[in-house]
This record gives structure tokens, C-alpha cells and sequence, in this order.
């Protein structure tokens, strides 16, 4: 009887090990909820074109604001409209400290442009300072589809940062012409 008690007990004490091991795992795979828009570039000599064959539809702008609250215990990074909150935790491991993820809430939107490539990081950390570039620049992407664009005709994207105690403000605005190649 006791046997069977203690081997009952040591059981109970892996499965639970197992459970804590597993459920470890599966939060360091998570990654954030994203949406990716992507939309090539041209500049002057690029275009190899004659004006006839191109038309510039309009110059637009998008802007996004990002803030950044870094504290002991963790990072959250939000738009300020409240879109999106990714929260980072602060792991220390052998006298070293990084950001793991921890959650999303809403979807993070991020703009590529020309064939950049979206998947240069083995970490899942993204800084606040390139979140609120690619947000401008997702925007900016979007008004060029909705014109009927083909291309974004050097686009240039500014970036601004303030802090007020622990919180820091990135403010990001991306500019372009937008181009649509004549078809004859």
C-alpha cells in the first residue's frame, strides 16, 4: 500500500514537471500576430522609363505612433490607439538579462518595401523603434493600394523618439509619390 502511494506521488510529481516543461515550450514558440504588406520600391534610375510611361498619381504620408514601457519586471510596447500590445517579460539567465515574449493583444501590422527580408531575426523580440517604422510604413502601403498604385517612387520614412519617465514615444511618418506604370 505504501508503495503503491509513493509511486502514485512520484507519478503525480513528473506529470506535473512534464506539464510545466511542455507548457514552457509552447509560450517560447509563440509569436506575435502580425500582418505583413510588402510593396515594391523604384527610384529615378530604376525606372529606366520614358515619363510617358509612367504616371504619378499622388504624394501621400502615413504616420504611426508607438509607445515603449520598460519597467524591472518587463517591456510593453502599444500603439497609442490602442491597436496592438505586445508584452515582453525580462529573463535572467547566468548573470545575463533578455526580452522573451509573453503575449499580443490585437494584430501588429508591419510594412515591407522591394524584397526586404522579413525573416532576418532568430529572436522574437521586435524593437519599438522598428515597430512604429514598419506600422508607417504598412499605412502608407495601404493608401498606395487603395490609389492603384504600382510602386512607391522613393519613399522616405522619419523617425522621432521622446521619453517621459519610463516610457519612451516613437513617432515614425513614411513619405511617397506613388507611381502607376502605363500599360499600352
Amino acid at each position: 500500500m505504501k508503495r503503491s502511494l509513493i509511486s502514485g506521488i512520484l507519478l503525480s510529481c513528473v506529470m506535473a514537471c512534464l506539464a510545466i516543461v511542455a507548457d514552457a515550450q509552447s509560450k517560447s514558440n509563440l509569436i506575435p500576430t502580425t500582418a505583413i504588406s510588402n510593396m515594391p520600391t523604384v527610384t529615378i534610375k530604376d525606372m529606366n522609363l520614358e515619363r510617358k510611361d509612367f504616371v504619378i498619381l499622388n504624394s501621400v504620408s502615413a504616420s504611426a505612433v508607438i509607445n515603449s514601457d520598460n519597467k524591472r519586471s518587463g517591456r510593453a510596447i502599444y500603439e497609442e490607439n490602442g491597436e496592438f500590445k505586445l508584452v515582453y517579460d525580462i529573463v535572467r539567465d547566468n548573470g545575463r538579462r533578455y526580452l522573451e515574449y509573453d503575449t499580443c493583444e490585437g494584430v501588429v501590422r508591419l510594412g515591407y518595401l522591394g524584397n526586404t527580408n522579413i525573416y532576418n531575426s532568430d529572436s522574437y523580440f521586435i524593437p519599438a523603434e522598428e515597430i512604429v517604422r514598419r506600422l508607417a510604413l504598412y499605412r502608407l502601403i495601404s493608401l498606395a493600394k487603395e490609389y492603384g498604385a504600382d510602386a512607391l517612387f522613393e519613399p522616405t520614412i522619419t523617425t522621432s523618439a521622446t521619453s517621459a519617465k519610463k516610457t519612451l514615444t516613437y513617432r515614425s511618418e513614411a513619405n511617397a509619390k506613388l507611381i502607376k506604370i502605363i500599360n499600352n
